[in-house]
């Protein structure tokens, strides 16, 4: 008698890819798994293309949740060109963090925004493209089914209790302070890139009851998000994860002094013109403006009016929010301070909104905000 290891989710569209997918299936059989076909093709009719694959997609997400109620999912993988690659990730993103995903393209490289999801998929581009079997994509497949049918599929279960906590490139001075801190504790401190696909992933986390508390000390995403700046790919989640379940947590403004911005060319959008301009790498940091950072603080505060938490605090560095806008430096603003309080202070009582005398990019600051989060968990948690 054969043991199934695993049910696998197979996905693309068998009326064009059909060869391939089936060489999957028998792979995931061959490898004593139960692959289940989950069929992404738009037969022809008279509306427009897109419209067919969206009610496609669609129907795909639906069946998805079906099967995730009648059998564990352990993995999924899926083969296909550009138009199956956009319509697997709307698939995947339905999937929960760390259940395995893979996804074959000959449009990975030339497809990168379209990759843009906090999910963990796998993507591998494949050197020659579909339409049949050949030695090629044959040995492509069977790599993608022992990459998915390899990896570990289960949620992380941390053996110390765990801490999370934003940062990026421009606030990372502040992390050597806030790992010492929770070292000495005995807690796990688990980072996140603040540029939405990262701490969209930390908001399913702290759903899932990852963490004791929460250093959401630099909200830079959120500028980029309101601003339309390169990572702001993100939704009221962000927040709303932590606040709501009233987990313990500080938060501070780091990096809302610089909208992310990418330029192939150096030339930057006119709406950036008179701005300062730090160049960072490839990328550039647009001095934010007064009106976009009070805009940051009515996006925080509709989410506390619908949250009120208990257990939160805001630190407000009155020494700069990045490494590059120090106070005394060329890009430091004051008038950011003053007018994201004051919007702040609309929301939250004076009590709740703390002044702090230290750059936000120093690892002083960070045990300072790690102190704090300390006593709000204890007490919430009573420890």
């Amino acid at each position: 008698m054969i043991l199934l290891m695993g049910n696998f989710l197979v996905i693309g569209t068998w009326n064009t890819k059909g060869e391939e997918l089936e060489f999957v299936c028998q792979e995931l059989a061959r490898r004593n798994h139960n692959p289940i076909k989950l069929d992404l093709s738009a037969t022809k009719g008279s509306g427009d293309r897109n419209t067919a694959l969206l009610s496609v997609v669609d129907a795909a997400k639906k069946k998805l949740t079906t099967l995730a109620k009648q059998q564990h999912i352990s993995g999924a993988v899926s083969v296909g060109g550009g138009t199956n690659l956009g319509m697997a990730i709307s698939v995947m993103t339905e999937m929960p963090l760390m259940v395995p995903k893979v996804i074959a393209s000959t449009m990975i490289a030339n497809s990168l925004t379209m990759l843009r999801t906090h999910k963990d998929i796998v993507y591998v581009q494949v050197p020659c493209d579909f339409g049949w079997l050949n030695p090629v994509s044959k040995a492509v497949l069977k790599n993608c089914v022992a990459l998915v049918t390899s990896m570990d599929g289960a949620m992380p279960c941390p053996e110390r209790p765990a801490v999370a906590i934003t940062n990026i490139g421009i606030t990372s001075g502040y992390l050597p302070g806030a790992k010492a801190f929770w070292d000495e504790l005995g807690y796990d401190l688990v980072p996140f890139h603040a540029v939405g696909e990262s701490t969209m992933a930390m908001a399913e986390l702290v759903d899932k009851g990852f963490f004791k508390g929460m250093l959401d000390l630099t909200l830079h995403d959120i500028l980029d998000h309101v601003a339309k700046g390169a990572y702001g790919r993100l939704d009221e989640r962000r927040l709303y994860a932590y606040l709501s379940a009233d987990l313990p947590t500080v938060m501070a403004p780091g990096a809302l002094d610089f909208i992310a911005y990418m330029s192939k060319d150096g030339i930057l959008p006119r709406a950036f013109a008179n701005r300062k301009v730090y160049r960072y790498d490839y990328r550039w940091c647009i001095r934010a403006s007064v009106k976009e950072v009070v805009k940051v603080a009515k996006w925080i505060g509709s989410i506390l009016d619908k949250t009120h938490p208990e257990h939160a605090i805001f630190l407000m560095p009155l020494g700069g929010w990045s490494g590059v806008g120090v106070r005394g430096g060329e890009y430091y603003g004051a008038e950011l301070v003053e007018a994201f309080r004051e919007q702040l202070l609309k929301y939250w009582d004076a009590e709740s909104v703390i002044d702090v005398d230290l750059p936000l990019d120093d690892p002083r600051f960070a045990r300072l905000a790690s102190e704090r989060l300390f006593g709000l968990m204890q007490k919430k948690w009573k420890m």
